[in-house]
């Protein structure tokens, strides 16, 4: 059995993940355990909640979610494995052993995203790194360039909390950001171009994808968290000549971050969505939201770190 932190929770595992995890904190009590079990077959269905549009080989949709009663949901990716996940426990069923590379890949994706809705923490899809002592999220569209601003800002010094799933929670008033695992998903050529001379000999995320999976260790450093959430900043690439920061009004932000939620679309039709809806409106009244436009080219990343920054009145102060 293993210990490490995943997400703020301290998880004892069966299973020897393949990515880097955090260190278990001393004499701290485990309050998630994940198991996995290959070669089960795949459990019963029960009420669906979610059927993907996107489907697989097989013709069926890619990703399925069911309530299985008793507190229980199924996450299901057909032909690879089941996901049971209740209060304080998540069980993988593995389809087939020569998948094992795949409990990685769901475990610490989607999976992991709904577990944290279940628990009431909302699952952004941003990056967040410590910025003066309080976490900065970092969201925004395909090509908006924010892996390669998180990279940058990591191997700037600041420290990493998520690569791609911020969890973040408020409670009176007050907005934390849980830190997720220390490790970056990178193509060589975004590793070649923020640690150079390191040998890419990384292995890949998926197999059929050209991302690799590189230790937080190997770029900075890693922070545990949690950390309060100082501001959530929505990256425009090429958006002008000069890094531009502009607070959005609170509609707005709530919109922006709905649409930056990572499992938005599965959980639009749960019970959980008017209960996490009221908790994003909440965190984008606690916390600001704001649009970061900049130039394109790598060599203006120096400056945006800067602005991040001042906005964040964090110049001249510790970076972590």
């Amino acid at each position: 059995m293993s210990r490490f932190q995943l997400f703020g929770f301290e998880t004892l595992s069966d299973w020897d993940l393949a990515t880097s995890m955090a260190a278990s904190r001393p004499a701290a009590a485990s309050d998630l355990s994940f198991r996995c079990r290959p070669d089960v077959g795949q459990a019963a269905a029960g009420q669906a909640l979610y059927l993907s549009d996107t489907l697989n080989a097989s013709g069926e949709p890619a990703i399925q979610l069911f309530d299985m009663g008793e507190s229980t949901w199924l996450m299901r990716f057909p032909g690879v494995a089941d996901f049971l996940l209740r209060a304080g426990e998540i069980e993988c069923r593995l389809v087939d052993p020569a998948l094992a590379y795949m409990v990685d890949v769901l475990l610490l994706g989607h999976v992991m995203a709904c577990y944290l809705e279940r628990q009431g923490v909302l699952a952004l899809h941003a990056g967040a790194l410590v910025v003066g002592h309080r976490a900065v999220l970092l969201a925004g569209d395909k090509g908006a360039g924010k892996s390669s601003m998180v990279t940058s800002m990591a191997t700037a010094g600041f420290p990493l909390m998520a690569d791609d799933i911020a969890a973040v929670e408020e409670s009176g008033g007050r907005v934390l950001c849980r830190s997720a695992f220390p490790q970056v998903k990178l193509t060589p050529e975004q590793l070649e171009r923020f640690a150079p001379g390191r040998p890419a000999a990384y292995s890949r995320f998926h197999p059929s994808f050209t991302k690799l999976s590189v230790p937080a260790a190997d770029l900075g450093s890693f922070d545990p968290g949690p950390r309060p959430v100082g501001a959530i900043y929505l990256l425009e690439r090429g958006g002008g000549e000069v890094t531009t920061i502009e607070t959005l009004p609170p509609a707005r932000a709530v919109v922006a971050l709905v649409q930056h939620s990572f499992l938005a679309d599965i959980l639009a039709d749960t019970s959980l969505a008017r209960d996490r809806f009221a908790h994003l409106v909440r965190v984008a009244r606690a916390v600001p939201v704001k649009r970061l436009s900049y130039p394109d080219g790598f060599h203006h990343l120096d400056d945006v770190h800067a602005a991040i920054q001042r906005d964040m009145g964090a110049v001249g102060g510790s970076r972590g």
